[in-house]
């Protein structure tokens, strides 16, 4: 009786043995599988995050390329300014209303990839300085975003007080006429300096906050290269 005790109880431990070791190899399998599916993951994100990227460099590189050329425009007609002189007050108008231009200052940046991993709470995936770089890139442009809008809004105001005040000039001479009567323009060439300059700030804060962010953009993407490149 003791001995076929002894089987049983000995076949029992076997059968836990068995039952344990197959739930450990279950769970390895298992937690082998959501490595490899996070890793997936992770590729494909740090994949988006640099077409991203990509996109949003040469975008930067355009607008402030574009942006340089009008500010030396800009600061050519002020040392121009401060080497002319002038007798009538017609002169400088005339020589200031044709740097009225306007400029093109908004980044649209790409961010789908980056909102995906911070809504999913799937940026932990990242390497920690790869998280770093992203977010603090993402800062730069919320930064810029910010401080480009309130400095546009601003220069628009300049622009819409002026087109109230001053008419547009016209060809026909018969027709300025009419839109120039009871115009007073004491104040004109002040307000065009104004309106110039201020043109001039913006677009220098523009450049320079957009070439902070590419500079954390090219950042990004070369520790975005590495990581990959490391893997092979």
């Amino acid at each position: 009786m003791e001995n076929k005790t002894g089987k049983y109880l000995k076949y029992a431990i076997g059968e836990i043995i068995l039952v344990v070791i197959g739930i450990l190899i279950a769970l390895q399998i298992n937690n082998w599988n959501e490595n490899q599916k996070k890793l997936i993951q992770k590729k494909d994100y740090m994949f988006s995050l640099t077409n991203d990227y990509q996109k949003d460099r040469l975008q930067l590189t355009n607008n402030i390329k574009y942006n340089k050329e009008r500010l030396e425009v800009l600061n050519q007609y002020f040392d121009e300014l401060e080497n002319t002189q002038f007798t009538e007050p017609e002169e400088l108008i005339s020589k200031s209303e044709g740097q009225m231009v306007g400029f093109r200052i908004i980044n649209t940046y790409n961010t789908n990839s980056y909102d995906l991993l911070i809504s999913s709470g799937n940026i932990v995936l990242l390497d920690k300085d790869i998280q770093e770089s992203v977010m603090e890139l993402n800062r730069l442009q919320v930064y810029e975003r910010q401080v480009t809008s309130n400095n546009s809004k601003y220069f628009l105001t300049f622009m819409s007080n002026y087109a109230h005040k001053y008419p547009i000039n016209s060809p026909n001479e018969s027709l300025n006429k009419i839109l120039w009567k009871g115009i007073e323009t004491n104040e004109q060439p002040k307000d065009l300096i104004i309106y110039l300059d201020q043109e001039r700030y913006t677009l220098t804060r523009f450049i320079e906050l957009s070439e902070s962010v590419l500079l954390q953009t090219e950042l990004t993407l070369d520790l975005l290269k590495n990581k990959e490149t490391n893997k092979h």
